[in-house]
């Protein structure tokens, strides 16, 4: 890669953690091969480097922010006990199960109209998941019949502009 020094750097720059300088610069090497098609060669490559590298670091950081400090003496039991369920929504997070509590009438009133499958894609997008993990879901829940986030795409734009329609910016009925 004629550019390893440019990426080398946006990673001294951008990482909080001194010490994690060389393994996020190994996972940025690895996030190029991995989303190389994402590249369009009608735009410079630096900037596409600079863009992907700089969003790979600060993702990173936020991992490595949450972790323990190795140094630290833990009982493992006592922290594993006070993590949430995962399958289980937080009282403060939306997820499919507790979203009308998040929502006013006017906004419950157009997620009623959108067909189910749209819905769900939506809404698990709302509560935080990555087009690829909503894909997994919903293939999982059997309202995808392949794994195709073409498909999950095209849901979510279908929703969005099913609740433009419905909606104002606001999130109040449109009167037409």
């Amino acid at each position: 890669m004629p550019h390893r020094n440019l990426i080398y750097s946006i990673c001294i720059k951008y990482t909080y953690n001194r010490e994690d300088i060389e393994d996020n610069y190994i996972e940025a090497l690895a996030n190029f091969f991995k989303y190389m098609d994402s590249y369009n060669p009608e735009r410079p490559v630096k900037t596409w480097i600079y863009a992907v590298t700089k969003r790979l670091i600060a993702d990173l950081n936020n991992r490595n922010r949450n972790r323990l400090p190795a140094d630290e003496n833990v009982d493992i039991r006592e922290v594993s006990s006070s993590l949430l369920d995962e399958t289980e929504p937080s009282g403060n997070r939306m997820g499919m199960d507790n979203y009308r509590e998040f929502y006013n009438d006017a906004i419950l009133w157009a997620l009623d109209r959108l067909k189910p499958i749209y819905r769900e894609a939506f809404l698990l997008q709302q509560a935080g998941y990555k087009i690829g993990e909503i894909m997994e879901i919903t293939y999982r829940n059997g309202t995808l019949r392949t794994l195709n986030i073409e498909t999950v795409k095209s849901r979510l734009f279908l929703a969005k502009a099913q609740l433009r329609k419905l909606l104002t910016e606001d999130g109040e009925k449109r009167v037409d």
